[in-house]
């Protein structure tokens, strides 16, 4: 295992030292994401001179983009700011005694997280450290498994999607005025130093043991999935003119798999709530929309919810979900906008906050997706991924919906307690839809026509 810090090729210009966060990056959690790419090895050269060439295309490639995306190479000094002092990246390069074949034969989330960068650590501060950090896992077959571990203060989902599609760019050997990310979120969002209330997600926070599985849900599964109507809206006929979405139908089958498991192990009274909580990309709400290219936590939350005790189906659950997502609109967004916006988001904080107080605290479930994101077309240079899986960072109750390389599929990530689990996995309808742990090698040996793993 080799350490070093990757710095920007050229430094930051002086008058770009302070980097003011914006109010949406203000509020959110500090903590760190764990997220990984692996990428099979089909070069014929010899093995050392793949890793050879690779590992220094990499590192060179990355100082390159440091220069566009200088915030991500300073430190955090308070919420309201980061100083781009040049600090640069912690960097990590390990091999990996397996082939890829024989690790994505069985990827359980304890083996993937043993993949990620040693520091910074999930549970860690932000504040004075690195703002990414990351770890070029070398398989014996010359496969890599790319993983970073990202400050949430700067990087949302769409960011991280966006940083590494540039680095995987700027490897390809593209010019890196086509890169150039936008840092209008301060303008739009400006910071509030007397912020009264955050992001209440931390209290979903724990240190004890959580199962963590995923679910695939094929083509063939979605398509009858999707065929569901959407329940009536009281509030619009709009919302039920065409059928749910993919994020909609899986999430619906997952929030009602996961409060059944709840209601079986503690008690649920006809006026006992189970919310759903979906993290929203605002960048194409937004009226106009903001850059595609836009840096920061472009994020909100809608809250959907539904009492267990009632048996809800799915249509009424899907409708549920697309009305609290249907509020999140232009309106929406121009409301939180300037500083006229600051009272606003204290209010938005100040009923999260309130949520959390009346719902138990064990009943609530927290879904971000990055569908549609195209992590599956990122290529370095030598081919796209097969696979893709993002780690929670600590939080219970946690679901991340995923494409899957190929045939449209969704792949969901889902951490419960233990005893949650046990109940939820074995879910008969649940299970009529999806596949429980598939191994990634299933897209793999589709096309698999190539040489090395």
């Amino acid at each position: 295992m080799t350490r070093s810090i990757v710095k920007p090729a050229s430094p930051t210009p002086h008058h770009l030292y302070t980097f003011k966060l914006s109010i949406l990056d203000q509020m959110i959690h500090d903590v760190y994401t764990p997220l990984i790419l692996f990428f099979p090895n089909s070069d014929k050269a010899s093995l050392n001179d793949v890793i050879t060439k690779r590992s220094k295309h990499l590192k060179e490639s990355l100082s390159h983009i440091l220069t566009q995306f200088y915030p991500i190479a300073g430190e955090v000094k308070d919420s309201l700011q980061i100083e781009c002092n040049d600090k640069g990246v912690y960097y990590i390069e390990a091999r990996v005694n397996q082939t890829l074949e024989d690790f994505l034969s069985n990827p359980e989330d304890e083996m993937v997280r043993a993949l990620n960068p040693e520091r910074p650590k999930t549970e860690e501060s932000s504040i004075g450290n690195f703002m990414i950090g990351i770890q070029v896992n070398i398989f014996n077959c010359g496969g890599i498994g790319l993983s970073t571990s990202l400050s949430h203060k700067i990087f949302d989902g769409h960011t991280y999607c966006t940083f590494m599609k540039a680095w995987a760019a700027a490897a390809r050997g593209c010019s890196l005025e086509t890169l150039s990310p936008s840092f209008v979120a301060y303008e739009v969002f400006p910071n509030n130093p007397c912020l009264e209330f955050s992001m209440p997600a931390t209290k979903l926070l724990t240190t004890k043991l959580l199962s963590t599985k995923r679910f695939l849900f094929n083509s063939t599964a979605l398509a009858r999935l999707k065929s569901q109507p959407v329940a009536g809206s009281s509030s619009s006929t709009s919302l039920t003119s065409h059928g749910p979405t993919r994020n909609e139908a899986t999430s619906a089958i997952i929030w009602k798999a996961a409060a059944k498991a709840a209601s079986n192990i503690r008690p649920f009274g006809p006026q006992s709530p189970h919310a759903f909580v979906s993290s929203m990309n605002l960048r194409k709400r937004a009226s106009p929309p903001f850059p595609n290219e836009s840096i920061g936590n472009i994020v909100d939350v809608a809250v959907a919810i539904c009492f267990p005790e009632s048996q809800p189906d799915l249509a009424t659950l899907m409708a549920q979900i697309r009305e609290s997502i249907a509020k999140k609109d232009s309106n929406h967004i121009d409301s939180m906008k300037g500083e006229k916006g600051h009272e606003k988001i204290n209010e938005m904080l100040r009923g999260l906050d309130h949520l959390m107080d009346v719902v138990d605290l064990r009943n609530f479930v927290i879904s971000s997706s990055l569908l549609n994101s195209g992590m599956y077309e990122m290529d370095f240079g030598w081919g796209k991924p097969i696979w893709f899986y993002n780690m929670h960072a600590g939080f219970n109750r946690f679901v991340y919906l995923n494409d899957t390389p190929k045939g449209g599929g969704v792949e969901a990530t889902v951490t419960l307690s233990p005893e949650e689990m046990e109940i939820f996995e074995r879910d008969s309808e649940l299970l009529s839809y999806a596949i429980v742990d598939p191994s990634p090698l299933q897209f793999l040996n589709q096309k698999k026509s190539h040489g090395g793993l």
